[in-house]
């Protein structure tokens, strides 16, 4: 293990001050991809700019911000646009530290991990080990996150992971940051209280069997009995299936035998392609189409409603999602607008959660440089300082997001957008439904 750098924060607080002032969108191009896993992204990483030097140098000095996402697979929608937003946030970072005439720079290299632990464990040491960086923002999910962290904590490598929220990721002083997507303790909580204020008395429950929706499988269940509900029922499918076919089935088997008991409701604990699949059967079973659906966050997207007999589906089952707030602050135009101009289209569901963890790393990186020790060590008080395209950030003694606003959605009428339907305050724990 390496020796732990001590920070010394008083000195250096007044230079990372002037830096967060609002960044503006530079002309600036930024390397970003790693074609294939083995592969860098070029001579910038190896040159003479020291890349691995362990703290800020009197000379030109350019740091490297690896990226970690999955590029491919059901996911891959989402990892694209993770890493536009960290290539937004590299491109106006260089240009105020340019116009600040700082020696530093930043460059980054990403590597695809495919969306699952063994190629988000691959891709972590690929981006570490052919650039030499020790700050790697990423990997998207908590089983990829998961499947990098022994690499991670055992090489001192800082991972800063956007969208990560599941409980098997709260971790106490690891190596893991997860500074933007609450946990799902908030999640799970606001959807026990949505199936009370619905007067649900029992839940099937389609979930993907990882640790993700293993975690708020769990949280759901042990609250919605406790609270008095009657019965959960879990069907669980492996990561990446081929169909769900059969476990649509099982639903359906399930939801008509306790429909005799009481009100019950679908809960899809699923993630995009997944969900798409199971509607391919859903939408033609007539005892699917007559209950409540319930869905996660990464659900809240156009994607799954671009099949209109998809959303007339969902739209008729009331389907409902707690994800983010809709809530802005003057940052969060300027980094729409910003991105819609570098990239040509709108940014996607979170990948302003990436464009700010890749904020909060490199700040921290301009305190320690590139060691994964010192960034460890002052990203907490970073992220405490930081005001984000969305939220002001805080961390948990995991170092996850410890403020949570969510939002409540429900298809609209026609299938064609989602609307809010209510909102979740984490500090109090309540759910306030704006038609109840």
């Amino acid at each position: 293990m390496k020796r732990r750098l001590r920070i010394g924060v008083s000195l250096l607080t007044l230079s990372v001050v002037f830096l967060f002032v609002g960044c503006q969108p530079q002309a600036l191009q930024v390397p970003t991809e790693v074609p294939e896993a083995e592969q860098t992204t070029g001579e910038e990483t190896q040159a003479s700019t020291g890349a691995t030097a362990k703290g800020p140098a009197s000379q030109q000095q350019e740091y490297v911000l690896g990226v970690a996402m999955p590029f491919t697979g059901p996911l891959g929608s989402f990892g694209t646009g993770f890493r536009e937003g960290i290539e937004l946030a590299v491109e106006q970072m260089n240009g105020q530290l340019s116009a600040a005439g700082s020696n530093t720079s930043f460059s980054m290299v990403s590597a695809d991990t495919e969306g699952t632990p063994d190629g988000a464990a691959k891709a972590v040491q690929t981006v570490v080990q052919t650039s030499g960086t020790e700050v790697v923002i990423g990997p998207l999910t908590t089983s990829e996150v998961l499947g990098a962290k022994q690499f991670a904590d055992e090489n001192e490598i800082v991972l800063v992971a956007p969208a990560s929220s599941g409980l098997a990721g709260a971790i106490p002083n690891d190596f893991i940051y997860r500074p933007m997507h609450p946990p799902d303790s908030f999640a799970g909580l606001a959807f026990q209280k949505i199936a009370a204020a619905r007067g649900y008395d029992n839940v099937v429950v389609l979930q993907v069997d990882d640790p993700f929706g293993n975690g708020l499988t769990k949280i759901f269940r042990e609250g919605f009995e406790a609270a008095g509900g009657k019965e959960v029922v879990v069907v669980k499918y492996a990561p990446e299936p081929p169909s769900l076919s059969s476990e649509v089935s099982k639903i359906s088997s399930e939801v008509a035998r306790l429909s005799d008991a009481g009100e019950t409701a679908v809960f899809c604990i699923c993630f995009l392609g997944d969900a798409q699949k199971a509607l391919q059967n859903a939408q033609v079973d007539p005892v699917l189409g007559e209950v409540d659906w319930l869905g996660i966050e990464n659900l809240r997207t156009e994607e799954l409603l671009a099949d209109q007999a998809h959303a007339q589906f969902l739209a008729d089952a009331n389907f409902t999602t707690v994800s983010f707030a809709e809530t802005q602050n003057p940052n969060t135009q300027p980094f729409i607008e910003a991105y819609t101009a570098r990239f040509g289209h709108e940014p996607g569901p979170f990948t302003n959660y990436a464009y700010d963890s890749a904020n909060i790393a490199m700040y921290a990186m301009v305190f320690a440089g590139n060691n994964g020790a010192g960034v460890k060590e002052v990203l907490p008080y970073i992220a405490a300082h930081y005001i984000g395209t969305q939220v002001q950030t805080y961390l948990d003694e995991n170092g996850d997001q410890a403020i949570a606003d969510l939002g409540i959605y429900q298809v609209a009428e026609d299938g064609s957008d989602f609307i809010q339907t209510g909102e979740f305050d984490g500090a109090t724990g309540q759910v306030t439904l704006f038609n109840q």
